[in-house]
């Protein structure tokens, strides 16, 4: 009897595990088609952003990537209920449409040429500041390149403790995590890269011309286009940089009345000069892959390139300009910068100063 009772224990003990393993089983299955869809998901926007102008059959993306028709069917769905503009017809296939502004981490990567920084991109629907989300949450755990964009900031910061205006859809909202090999005294350099970066890029894209105003303003005729803030970690017993965060916001397009009223006058946008205004995709993938190519140059130690084109954009020198320092405020000639990248202004009474970034701001 009591062989017999212990017989019938250790069944339905088996049935138990045997039931206890199927749910495991089914939970693992579930997890892993879930994560495959939206690896396919991805997928096909990549390939989608990468074919801009062109239609691809379902057939055809489902033998590239390896899939069912069906699982095509299904992730195009998918991106359509995340709001990306996915138009197809029969017979002719899927295609982004023109109007598509979707900003992913899919589709920035299907556009980047860089061999770092972006490739660990992440985006943000919402954050206070991305050089802050950066310097608390990914900074010890992400390497150097890694790169957040948010649709939105609600704080955005920009040089001495001044507001930037962030509102969703408008801009490009970015920062990036730097190990720089350079000293404290050279991280000016670092801002530089990335002014000249962000010309490069508005050339290349929307046809025109940008200046910078020193020390990390993008301007067209005197507005606005782009703010840059760089800030550094630094370790106290060497004084050496630990990390640098470079945020940038370039302003694509702009509601005026939804600025605040002191921007309103100085504010400017893309759109404002050109009918070829960038996808944020476009543009942020154009820029990472500029500034990645300027600051592997300054990382060898060698200042000289960007230093001349940064001087050649500037669009204050041989100009009247107002300076203005925390205890005074005054008119100057500006008349260069010199190799450690301060302002050299003249006074009405032929004074010369010179002005180091992070203490002046200059009004044109």
């Amino acid at each position: 009897m009591a062989d017999f009772v212990s017989r019938g224990k250790n069944r339905a003990l088996s049935r138990r595990g045997a039931f206890f393993l199927t749910i495991m089983y089914t939970s693992l299955s579930a997890s892993w088609k879930g994560e495959q869809a939206f690896m396919v998901k991805d997928e096909v926007l990549c390939a989608l952003e990468q074919s801009r102008g062109t239609r691809l059959s379902g057939g055809q993306l489902a033998r590239e990537l390896g899939v069912s028709r069906t699982a095509i069917w299904k992730a195009i769905e998918a991106l359509r209920a995340e709001g990306i503009l996915v138009e197809s017809s029969q017979g002719s296939g899927y295609c982004l449409l023109p109007e598509d502004d979707s900003l992913t981490a899919a589709g920035v990567s299907a556009l980047l040429e860089t061999e770092t920084f972006g490739r660990d991109v992440l985006i943000l629907a919402e954050t206070g500041s991305t050089n802050t989300a950066i310097k608390e949450d990914y900074a010890a755990s992400r390497a150097e390149g890694f790169t957040l964009i948010a649709h939105r900031q609600t704080a955005g910061r920009g040089r001495l403790g001044r507001g930037f205006s962030s509102p969703p859809g408008g801009g490009l909202y970015m920062s990036i995590l730097l190990k720089p090999r350079l000293s404290l005294s050279k991280l000016n350099f670092i801002t530089f890269a990335a002014a000249v970066a962000v010309c490069r890029a508005i050339k290349a894209l929307c046809g025109f011309q940008p200046q910078i105003k020193w020390v990390n303003d993008v301007l067209m005729e005197d507005k606005k286009l782009c703010g840059i803030l760089t800030e550094a970690a630094v370790e106290g017993e060497t004084g050496a940089v630990d990390y640098a965060v470079l945020g940038i916001g370039i302003n694509l397009r702009l509601d005026r009345q939804a600025l605040p009223e002191d921007v309103r006058a100085v504010a400017g946008s893309l759109a404002d000069f050109s009918e070829h205004v960038p996808r944020r995709a476009q543009l942020a993938a154009s820029v990472l892959w500029e500034l990645e190519q300027l600051y592997r140059v300054l990382n060898s130690g060698d200042t000289a390139p960007l230093f001349a084109e940064y001087r050649t954009l500037l669009c204050c020198l041989g100009k009247p300009v107002q300076v203005v320092t925390a205890a005074d405020s005054y008119a100057a000639i500006c008349e260069d910068i010199n190799a450690q990248g301060n302002l050299i202004v003249t006074r009405p009474n032929g004074q010369q100063e010179i002005l180091s970034s992070g203490e002046i701001s200059i009004r044109l």
